[in-house]
């Protein structure tokens, strides 16, 4: 498998989910950041305990489009893209279309995420054509 088809199944596997809340603990570097659409920083074990915390129902999630995919170097690669997200956060539902950026380390010959930052969920997928 090319280093490219590895990071894009550990993009399949970030939009599974059943596997969206243990995701990033289990493959993101130790200084691992996701920021979300309010600008908040948080770190894998956040993430984790916010997805099972009960406040987030997860029924779907998809890689619609992959808009840009880059080797910044042989250990470094910044993917964006954008993710189908179908959920509900506090009751409230959701059905997000947000545009995502993630830089991706190869970690002792491992991929692994380095940082993610999402977009609020109403992408314009026509502005990227």
């Amino acid at each position: 498998m090319s280093d490219k088809e590895k990071i894009i199944s550990l993009l399949d596997d970030l939009a599974t989910p059943e596997k969206m809340g243990s995701f990033f603990v289990k493959n993101a570097t130790s200084d691992f950041l996701f920021i979300r659409p309010s600008g908040n920083p948080i770190d894998a074990e956040g993430f984790e305990q916010m997805i099972t915390s009960g406040d987030v129902v997860q029924e779907k999630a998809e890689i619609t489009k992959i808009h840009r995919f880059e080797f910044l170097s042989e250990n470094i690669v910044m993917c964006i893209f954008t993710l189908g997200s179908k959920f509900s956060y506090k009751g409230i539902p959701n059905d997000d279309l947000p545009t995502v950026t993630s830089i991706f380390k190869k970690v002792n010959g491992i991929w692994k995420i380095h940082w993610m930052q999402r977009s609020t969920g109403d992408s314009d997928l026509s502005l990227w054509d």
